[in-house]
């Protein structure tokens, strides 16, 4: 800085080893900005206790969750999913303009508010989102039994991959130039949600859609 300033404002063509020496010699020292260092948050990696085994015999036993983004006309929009695996009902999901932590808890919040968590398996990949403490200690909290993909392996957690995969070919393409904010977001999340749970039917589950499914389920065991 100080060779352009000589060179700028004085008209002077100084080496800026030249500088250096002199500025050494006289003890004059530049002011530097520290940089900072940003404190790396503790990750907190969980065994695969699913290890692709994607079926439950009972609803509320095994559910996966992922993230995906929608883009809209404005912004990236976030969808955060949990699933069960029973029947692969989408039992609970955000949609948030941000992706921070608060987008999983929020989600994972909204189904212990209606499902009594304590013992079942939560499976996820091993993102920032679901590594991190806050996160891990509201599974723990709710007795909930934390599991996770391998490291880079989508095929462990094959079931999200795959709802995503239907609800965007099923919403975004038929919605194509439409979407232009989060709540446009929303509300077709919302009408899709509804379609997938009651009206969709699923090779799976014997051509039912999971809604049908699960009642039927619970109305022969009781």
């Amino acid at each position: 800085m100080i060779k352009q300033i000589l060179r700028y404002q004085y008209k002077l063509v100084v080496n800026h080893k030249k500088v250096y020496r002199i500025m050494k010699k006289l003890g004059i020292r530049s002011i530097i900005r520290k940089k900072r260092k940003l404190a790396k948050e503790k990750v907190y990696v969980k065994e695969d206790l699913l290890k692709r085994d994607f079926t439950a015999p009972e609803p509320g036993m095994k559910f996966v969750t992922d993230i995906t983004y929608i883009p809209t006309s404005r912004k990236m929009v976030y969808l955060c999913t949990i699933i069960d695996l029973f029947n692969n009902e989408p039992v609970s999901w955000t949609v948030s303009d941000y992706q921070d932590k608060t987008l999983t808890l929020e989600t994972l919040q909204k189904l212990a508010r209606t499902t009594d968590l304590k013992g079942c398996i939560i499976h996820s990949d091993q993102g920032v989102h679901y590594t991190n403490k806050q996160y891990v200690t509201e599974l723990k909290e709710l007795g909930v039994h934390q599991s996770m993909s391998r490291k880079g392996n989508c095929w462990d957690n094959a079931c999200a991959e795959s709802f995503f995969s239907h609800y965007k070919a099923e919403t975004l393409r038929i919605m194509k130039n439409k979407i232009r904010s989060m709540h446009d977001v929303m509300e077709m999340t919302k009408e899709y949600m509804e379609y997938y749970t009651n009206y969709r039917p699923q090779k799976k589950l014997g051509g039912l859609p999971p809604g049908l499914f699960k009642n039927q389920h619970l109305q022969i065991s009781q």
